[in-house]
């Protein structure tokens, strides 16, 4: 426990609550013209996507189709919206109507919450196989186009070899 407390002794606390004060100042002039009731949509879609850009740095170290699956699985249970189950057709992350349902017991309600973020997922997927297979063809494409200017040049340099020993 020692090195624990010679570590929060050595961490610059000023500083750190000098940061955390300009993020509360810089939140609060971001969101001053927000009305109250958008305000929790809007904090949930910012943390969301800051979720998002923090995990594409774990995703950047596993292999690809891993990575990808993992990002395209974040944002559909970040990002599928829902109903906030008041009846007042409020949009929520529908995460929140799984999660709802299960602490209440309800599973086919779990189930039926789980439906979009399971259709959002499998649409990621779908536009992420689309998107590797248009990046081999134009990877292939690019090979083959280099591949033929280094030929071409080949060629070329080997002609002017070829008049260069004629001329002598």
């Amino acid at each position: 426990m020692d090195w624990l407390k010679n570590l929060v002794k050595s961490l610059p606390l000023d500083t750190i609550s000098e940061y955390i004060a300009e993020l509360v100042i810089w939140w609060s002039n971001l969101v001053k013209d927000v009305p109250d009731n958008d305000l929790p949509f809007l904090a949930y879609v910012g943390a969301s996507i800051l979720v998002l850009l923090l995990l594409i740095f774990v995703v950047r170290v596993m292999p690809r189709p891993i990575g990808g699956m993992l990002w395209a699985l974040a944002v559909a249970v970040l990002l599928t919206p829902g109903d906030t189950l008041t009846g007042t057709g409020q949009i929520a992350p529908a995460v929140a109507g799984v999660a709802h349902s299960v602490l209440m017991g309800d599973m086919s309600g779990a189930v039926s919450a789980f439906l979009p973020i399971l259709m959002v997922f499998i649409v990621l997927l779908f536009v992420g196989a689309i998107w590797q297979v248009l990046r081999g063809v134009i990877e292939v494409n690019i090979a083959k186009a280099k591949e033929k200017a280094r030929i071409q040049e080949q060629k070329r340099l080997l002609e002017e070899a070829e008049k260069n020993a004629q001329k002598s």
